[in-house]
């Protein structure tokens, strides 16, 4: 009995070591973070745009007869004045001959019946002519003035005709191709003998939707012409070295596309931009504005919306919901939801939920974000941000 009594403290001991100690607690996961910031940026849209003429004139012969030279290399530039075509004038000169006559004519019946009726106003005085034969007199100095009238008038038809057929450059610019060649009979109804374009017209053109320019025109910041500025995209995917700005939107939408047509105005001095040619047209503010922003990779989107993790003063993770805006190369503007200075987790979202301790760490990227203006693909995703938003999050 003494024996048991003695060997329960003994097995009490003896178990007691057998345990095993207890687990060290595991330390908060580790976040990335980066700090929500103004950042500077340029609201811009991007739209598919044609290149047109102001000045892009269709010459074409304006008398009828013979082609007999042809003054331009096709394809050549050409200053305002410069002949281009000149049709066989013998014709016309002998019209013009035949109008003159016939007004020298007019004008020598005229004198005569100017004379006569001078000399009636002497004899009806005296009683020698009557009254019919005065009124008579009369009539035909008016016919005469008629027709000398008339006859000035096909002298200077004649003259016109005959300047027709030396056709000569309205403008400087750009020649095409000559459709007729020497010998060939042309007229008003032939068409067009070429074409001329000038250089420092060009517009590029581009359709705008109607929903854009209604929330354009019902914003309270709307801008005016002044301050946007549009940049060209050329087929080749450089950049346009110049700017133009907006000087037209129609006055009415178009009911088969639901399209408002706007024209841009673009400076050509070095003869980049043809009629025609297709290029993307970015359209910018030209100072920056300053807004809040955040990588885009941060974004999650649930049943209830768009949020991030942040991580307050405490290292604890908070949900905020947001209301973001455009996207600007890797980053997204924020309207509601965020604060500057406000920590955003961007690395490690999947350790974490509301409520969770973490220890946080500076995210340094290997190469500069870039918060440039839209690009054209970039317009995309920004309509379909909620997209984006969940394939970053995968991405995690």
């Amino acid at each position: 009995m003494r024996w048991m009594i003695l060997g329960l403290p003994l097995t009490a001991f003896l178990l007691s070591a057998c345990e095993e100690p207890a687990a060290p607690q595991a330390p908060p996961p580790e976040v990335f973070v980066v700090t929500a910031s103004e950042q500077p940026y340029q609201p811009e849209r991007t739209f598919t745009a044609r290149i047109d003429s102001r000045s892009d004139v269709n010459i074409t012969a304006q008398v009828s007869g013979k082609l007999i030279a042809v003054h331009f290399r096709e394809g050549d530039n050409v200053e305002a004045g410069a002949p281009l075509f000149d049709i066989d004038p013998a014709p016309y000169e002998a019209a013009l001959a035949r109008a003159q006559a016939e007004h020298e004519r007019a004008r020598a019946t005229l004198a005569d019946a100017k004379n006569n009726l001078n000399r009636a106003h002497k004899l009806i005085d005296k009683g020698y002519i009557s009254d019919s034969e005065y009124d008579t007199l009369k009539t035909r100095k008016l016919e005469a003035e008629a027709a000398e009238q008339s006859a000035r008038a096909a002298l200077e038809s004649a003259k016109v005709d005959l300047s027709y057929t030396s056709i000569s450059a309205p403008q400087a610019g750009r020649v095409g191709r000559s459709i007729a060649s020497v010998g060939d009979v042309v007229s008003p109804g032939f068409g067009t003998l070429t074409t001329l374009v000038g250089g420092n017209d060009m517009q590029a053109v581009f359709q705008i939707p109607e929903r854009l320019l209604t929330d354009a025109a019902m914003s309270e910041n709307q801008p005016k012409p002044s301050e946007i500025e549009v940049g060209l995209e050329m087929p080749n995917g450089s950049q346009y070295p110049y700017t133009g700005n907006i000087v037209y939107v129609s006055n009415r939408v178009d009911s088969h596309t639901g399209t408002v047509e706007v024209r841009a105005a673009m400076p050509n001095p070095r003869d980049l931009l043809r009629p025609g040619m297709f290029v993307q047209a970015h359209v910018r503010l030209k100072d920056s504005l300053q807004g809040l922003m955040i990588p885009q990779a941060a974004l999650q989107v649930d049943q209830q919306g768009t949020y991030v993790f942040t991580v307050n003063k405490e290292n604890r993770v908070l949900r905020n919901n947001l209301m973001t805006g455009d996207r600007f190369g890797e980053n997204v503007l924020v309207s509601e939801g965020l604060q500057p200075g406000d920590r955003v987790i961007l690395r490690g979202i999947q350790k974490v939920r509301p409520g969770s301790d973490v220890q946080v760490s500076e995210y340094k990227p290997a190469t500069e974000p870039h918060t440039g203006s839209q690009t054209a693909a970039e317009n995309d995703t920004a309509e379909n941000g909620e997209a984006a938003a969940t394939s970053g999050s995968d991405a995690q």
